[in-house]
């Protein structure tokens, strides 16, 4: 490895014959115009000072092109400065109209091959596919190839700009063009054979060059392959077809996220997804074609969830996942990156997928509804998969089993309750989330029928408004308006032009008659005479009512769905529970999910009281029957009042209803006896009853 400052022009683009390549494992070109600007303001410097302008490091692998015997220059880092140093030329080589015989020949010299016999490398400068077309196009004055949404395009346009501006002011062609010869860099030369490309690129971006997960992935995968070139065209490319839009790595970046996270079954942290996917590549040993094969398949399916409209999926699902990009909700994608993998492999058909993926997004919309803080989701989400299929059984009920896990969640992943959804749907400012509301609008209306409404031409709009004028004050207080005036009661549609804002009532419903297809919406608005905050509420319960219906959300009861490995242990076999962990306890056919002994008796009994309330008053008194640890506990009370307990025995006794405590507390061992004392009492039959324990592991 060599280092040596000089200037970028006399070195990568003299006036010789060469090659400079930028491979395939390297990121698009991505400098963006305030990049280039402020590249332009130091060259507008260097005119002025007549001083050399540092540029940064190149990295660079010097060898020889075997197809035409020129010297070629890989570059491993320095690509965004050195391609933006030929546009610069271009630009200026454009720009120049005056005859100036010397600049336009001498840049053609830096940016052209003139001998080469080869159409193929006429243009010294070689970026990455993607880029290559683009930049070749520009060289060749070709038009109708350009995209003036890339980069290169873009940064040409800027400079060529620029120049023309600065000719204008006198600023003569030879002067700028002198001036990009003095851009500086520190060229470090790396030699064939003995310096490791990969060890340097990687500590470069270690040292704060801003390379993002995708730049890094594709370096590893690609970089060290022989067969780079045939990789990046069959794998690599077609991943970036698929997710890279407006010039940006953002989609490319959360895909690889989520797709470690699928493929981990947990978090992972943006800092930590680079290395989590080399850490998985080298445990699953795969070569680097099996790796790109697994992650353009992926990423296919990503693309679905990304762009639902260009995928090829039954319209119900493209509508759930262009429902979840309205309101913003990504965190299920590591989810349906399963789902939909085995929908891919024939393990599930279209109908099962199908509700699969409309139960996740009622899911998420109810939840989003409500408010419901979304911090835990991205974790539930990354191990909804592995948990409810952790036994193999489960997916010969494939749905049944999700559906089951989701409504078994408690706390911050529950399922928010028909009350909970109608409380938010009446009361919460909804207009305040624009995707939100917008999906809300559009799935009153459009329900089932077969004409949609489409968002693009449609507006939302408030009938008391948000600025009252005098008329509406008269009816309406401030506090009233505050308080309703973005709720779900006094919000509609009309086409994309109306405008009406804070007309009155007579104008606004006019407007809405004239303008507005919302049939639904507008059937209790467009039959009033005057707009109250009790017409709000009335509109609000029926359009609430509406929505409770489509975004209805039913368990599935199946007892022979477990998620854990577990053994049953009876009533006549309640000595094995010691050292085990409880997972479940099922009475008279149903199963209640519980995680601790000393819980079991007391649930059980309230389940008992619940259909036979008077026997449990018959039970008090009831005493222990055996031995315990501690005399003072024998023949203590196992239902008892509260004025019974001894003093000592407190933290032993929970509360089952007023008045009237049971024994629960200290070992796994007491519980269970207690717990049949309670179940003997009960009559309930032997059969009737078992405890689901996790099977002991190996």
């Amino acid at each position: 490895m060599q280092a040596s400052i000089f200037n970028a022009t006399e070195r990568f683009f003299a006036p010789f014959q060469m090659i400079l390549k930028i491979p395939v494992y390297q990121r698009n070109y991505d400098w963006n115009k305030n990049n280039v600007k402020r590249l332009l303001d130091d060259l507008h410097t260097v005119i002025k000072t007549k001083e050399h302008h540092f540029l940064g490091a190149v990295v660079y692998l010097e060898s020889t092109n075997s197809d035409i015997g020129l010297p070629e220059y890989l570059i491993i880092d320095g690509q965004q400065r050195l391609t933006t140093i030929t546009l610069m030329l271009q630009a200026l080589k454009d720009a120049t109209v005056d005859g100036d015989a010397f600049t336009t020949g001498t840049i053609e010299s830096f940016l052209i091959n003139t001998q080469s016999p080869s159409q193929e490398y006429k243009i010294k400068l070689k970026p990455i596919k993607s880029d290559n077309i683009q930049y070749s196009a520009l060289l060749k004055h070709d038009n109708s190839k350009l995209d003036e949404n890339s980069h290169i395009v873009e940064n040409y346009r800027l400079a060529k700009q620029t120049f023309d501006n600065w000719l204008r002011q006198g600023i003569a062609s030879r002067e700028i063009l002198w001036a990009i010869r003095q851009l500086q860099v520190v060229g470090i030369s790396l030699k064939e054979g003995e310096d490791d490309p990969q060890i340097i690129f990687e500590s470069i971006n270690s040292t704060g060059v801003a390379l993002t997960n995708s730049d890094l992935i594709r370096n590893f995968l690609l970089m060290s392959d022989h067969d780079q070139e045939r990789l990046f065209e069959d794998y690599w490319l077609p991943i970036e077809n698929k997710l890279r839009r407006d010039n940006s790595n953002h989609a490319m970046d959360a895909f690889f996220r989520q797709f470690i996270i699928m493929k981990k079954n947990s978090v992972v942290a943006e800092r930590k997804v680079y290395q989590t996917f080399v850490d998985t590549f080298k445990n699953e040993n795969l070569s680097h074609e099996q790796a790109l094969k697994e992650i353009k398949d992926y990423a296919e399916l990503y693309a679905s969830f990304m762009y639902p409209a260009e995928s090829s999926y039954n319209d119900d699902i493209k509508t759930d996942l262009a429902s979840l990009n309205r309101i913003n909700q990504s965190t299920s994608y590591p989810f349906f990156l399963h789902v939909f993998h085995d929908y891919e492999n024939n393990e599930i058909d279209e109908e099962t997928l199908t509700k699969v993926i409309h139960l996740i997004t009622i899911y998420l919309i109810r939840r989003t509804i409500c408010d419901v803080p979304s911090n835990s989701l991205l974790g539930f989400f990354a191990s909804y998969y592995a948990r409810t299929f952790k036994l193999a059984k489960n997916k010969k009920k494939y749905y049944e089993a999700i559906n089951k896990y989701l409504f078994v969640q408690q706390n911050q992943n529950e399922v928010p309750d028909d009350n909970q959804l109608k409380n938010a749907l009446i009361h919460s400012k909804l207009y305040l989330n624009k995707g939100l509301c917008d999906l809300i609008m559009l799935d009153i209306e459009n329900g089932n029928s077969k004409e949609k409404l489409n968002s693009e031409d449609l507006t939302i709009e408030h009938i008391m408004p948000q600025t009252m004028s005098k008329s509406w004050r008269k009816n309406i207080s401030d506090e009233e308006h505050d308080e309703f005036v973005h709720t779900l009661g006094n919000l509609s549609i009309t086409g994309y032009n109306s405008e009406m804002s804070n007309k009155s009532f007579a104008e606004k419903k006019h407007i809405l008659e004239e303008n507005s297809k919302a049939i639904i919406l507008n059937k209790d608005v467009v039959d009033k005479n005057e707009w109250t905050i009790a017409d709000i509420k009335a509109r609000a319960e029926r359009l609430a009512d509406i929505l409770l219906n489509r975004y209805e959300l039913n368990p599935i009861e199946d007892s022979r769905i477990e998620f854990e490995a577990v053994d049953k242990i009876e009533l006549d076999n309640l000595d094995a529970t010691t050292g085990r962990k409880l997972v479940s306890f099922t009475l008279e056919g149903s199963k209640y999910p519980v995680k601790y002994f000393k819980d079991v008796p007391l649930q059980v009994i309230q389940i008992l009281d619940q259909d036979n309330p008077d026997l449990l008053e018959s039970l008090v008194g009831l005493t222990w029957k055996g031995t315990l640890n501690d005399a003072n506990q024998n023949n203590s009370f196992i239902i008892c009042q509260k004025k019974d307990i001894d003093d000592k025995l407190k933290w032993s006794y929970s509360k089952v209803r007023d008045g009237i405590y049971v024994m629960t507390g200290g070992s796994a061992h007491r519980n269970m006896h207690v717990l049949k004392q309670i179940i003997e009492a009960y009559k309930v039959p032997k059969d009737e009853f078992y405890l689901s324990v996790k099977v002991k592991e190996n």
